[in-house]
């Protein structure tokens, strides 16, 4: 196989894997806004943090948090350091001594409070119905911390408190450069932001296996096997050719389908180098961006002749036989043949899942590789026919034999005659 045959088909898969990971990308944001997985998985951070879901809650209820929120029955996707750690004291100064009681986190956290989102949306809804005047939130309090002895006092009295977090925060106050009650409140901020620094490292994850499990449903929904697309352009040169010209001139004009990915690439890059208090910054996507992309992205998806999408009518599993012959981007109908199918899409999610960022620089050097390669192999016809031209056969073997001939004829004629007897 040529240098020119295997960037030709490097660049065409990576093409597809790029538009690939822009789909996921944008489905992911949606899934992500849909499910506040960002509200979410900072309200399981702080209870990590506090080791108390009461003490949460009247975080949470507290007005400089609950402000932050578009309505009552959502939670904030950001909490500046400062104000959270103003909340907190007030929170603790106003604990009640046998009304309120500190409960241990649950298990499947993240879950719980995924689940719980309709629930509130319903009951935010039903409560829309009947309005009512409410008085202050739960974690509101009538008089809030006003020296750093009260905080202290109350933190150390106050009854049926998470003993981890009182020992946490006592350990803040008590510094030697704790001398006031503003003091106190950098230490709890400094301490909220390096928490921050292991819950993004939780976002991250949780939304890098979102991803994978998207990037898995498009490639069985779109039918994308990455083993059939590798087979297709390194046996038909047309289409291994076509499909290669065709992205770099996309790339080379910066069409609408190029400049959505790069969008998305730089995002993405964005987001990975991001500090903690920006991955929490609700940056989600209105629903018609995230349409546009998915169009954009499947319009160039389409103009490849690749043999992906499955086949017209529901012939989706087909046995090949000497007399019907299957379209091959029907799933074989045996145990080997699906495996090899499922394999393809198992792959297809894991290039998915490097992101639009890898492929995009990828295809970039790739194609300036395929500019800068030497033009396909033309003249080599012409150097081979030119070498043997002179070379005649028989010059070099001619004196050869003429010598074995000669030699003993000269030998048998100088030798001396026998002796007579």
């Amino acid at each position: 196989m040529s240098i020119s045959t295997i960037l030709d088909v490097a660049i065409g898969i990576s093409f597809v894997f790029m538009l690939l990971s822009v789909i996921a990308s944008a489905v992911t944001e949606a899934i992500s806004g849909i499910l506040s997985l960002r509200s979410v998985t900072l309200r399981q951070g702080i209870e990590r943090l506090l080791k108390d879901r009461t003490l949460t809650d009247k975080v949470y209820a507290h007005p400089l948090i609950d402000g932050l929120t578009k309505d009552n029955d959502s939670d904030p996707s950001y909490i500046p350091s400062d104000l959270f750690a103003r909340a907190l004291i007030d929170t603790v100064t106003g604990w009640k001594d046998g009304t309120d009681q500190s409960r241990r986190p649950e298990r499947m956290g993240l879950l719980r409070g995924i689940l719980a989102i309709p629930l509130r949306a319903l009951r935010g809804f039903f409560r829309s119905l009947w309005p009512k005047v409410e008085g202050g939130g739960e974690g509101a309090t009538k008089k809030g911390a006003v020296t750093l002895d009260d905080f202290k006092k109350r933190l150390a009295e106050a009854k049926d408190f998470e003993e981890d977090t009182r020992v946490a925060l006592t350990a803040l106050v008590s510094d030697a450069s704790v001398k006031t009650l503003e003091d106190a409140n950098q230490q709890i901020a400094a301490w909220f932001d390096r928490a921050m620094d292991s819950v993004s490292g939780w976002y991250k994850r949780t939304a890098h296996t979102l991803i994978v499990a998207v990037g898995l449903f498009a490639a069985v929904v779109l039918n994308v096997d990455t083993f059939l697309v590798l087979d297709s352009l390194n046996r038909d040169a047309v289409l291994r050719e076509s499909v290669a010209t065709a992205v770099a001139e996309s790339v080379k004009s910066e069409s609408a389908v190029v400049k959505t990915a790069a969008e998305v690439a730089a995002e993405q890059k964005a987001n990975a180098n991001a500090k903690p208090s920006e991955v929490f910054v609700d940056e989600k996507k209105t629903e018609e961006l995230v349409r546009k992309r998915v169009v954009a992205v499947k319009r160039g998806l389409d103009e490849l002749t690749l043999p992906m999408g499955w086949p017209e009518g529901r012939a989706f599993f087909c046995t090949p036989t000497a007399e019907v012959s299957c379209d091959r981007r029907s799933v074989p109908a045996t145990l080997g043949g699906f495996g090899r199918r499922f394999g393809g899409w198992l792959f297809t999610a894991i290039a998915i899942a490097l992101g639009a960022p890898f492929w995009f620089d990828l295809l970039n050097k790739l194609i300036n590789l395929r500019a800068a390669a030497p033009p396909p192999e033309k003249a080599r016809p012409k150097e081979r026919t030119a070498a043997a031209e002179p070379q005649p056969p028989a010059s070099v073997v001619t004196p050869v034999r003429e010598q074995e001939s000669v030699r003993p004829i000269a030998t048998r004629n100088s030798a001396p005659p026998p002796p007579l007897s």
